[in-house]
């Protein structure tokens, strides 16, 4: 077995060293994103029937789970106004939504681009009166596309379909 692909970095991804996340269609929620849940893939699975045991064989399909958000709300609206406006639409405005994942020294690291995508819910926002503390609106938004590709801190190396 051959050891040259193991990785060089031998430092894990700190979720905490953060990500900028670029909608050109939607630039207000680009500047107030808080978080992003980086979706699920799942391979399906095709089963071969045999006498005693059934096995299973790689199936012919890729699913990629929604894409999440949580923005913190502009206080004039703004950037929930943009992605409901997106969601009524009706029609089918799409974009490519780009993800810069941010090392530990804030550059990036590497990039996930997401085909195609568009709003598919928006969350509620609560307005309590009668909260002590000052609490800012946060909501969480959902987003379908196609697929999502990666690229290197250059742009190059393109992982995906």
């Amino acid at each position: 077995m051959s050891h040259n692909n193991i990785t060089s970095n031998k430092n894990p991804l700190a979720v905490s060293d953060g990500f900028r996340m670029v909608f050109s269609k939607a630039p207000n929620t680009s500047y107030f994103c808080q978080n992003f849940i980086m979706p699920s893939v799942t391979a399906t699975e095709a089963t071969v029937a045999r006498p005693k045991l059934d096995v299973y064989v790689p199936g012919d399909k890729i699913i990629f789970d929604p894409m999440s958000i949580t923005m913190l709300v502009a206080e004039n609206m703004e950037n929930y106004v943009e992605i409901f406006n997106w969601m009524m639409s009706n029609t089918e405005e799409v974009d490519d939504v780009t993800v810069y994942i941010l090392s530990s020294k804030n550059n990036v690291n590497r990039t996930v681009t997401f085909k195609n995508a568009f709003p598919t819910n928006i969350g509620s926002i609560s307005f309590n009166v009668q909260d002590a503390d000052i609490t800012y609106a946060q909501v969480d938004v959902t987003f379908r596309y196609d697929y999502f590709t990666f690229s290197d801190a250059r742009g190059e190396n393109t992982i995906g379909p």
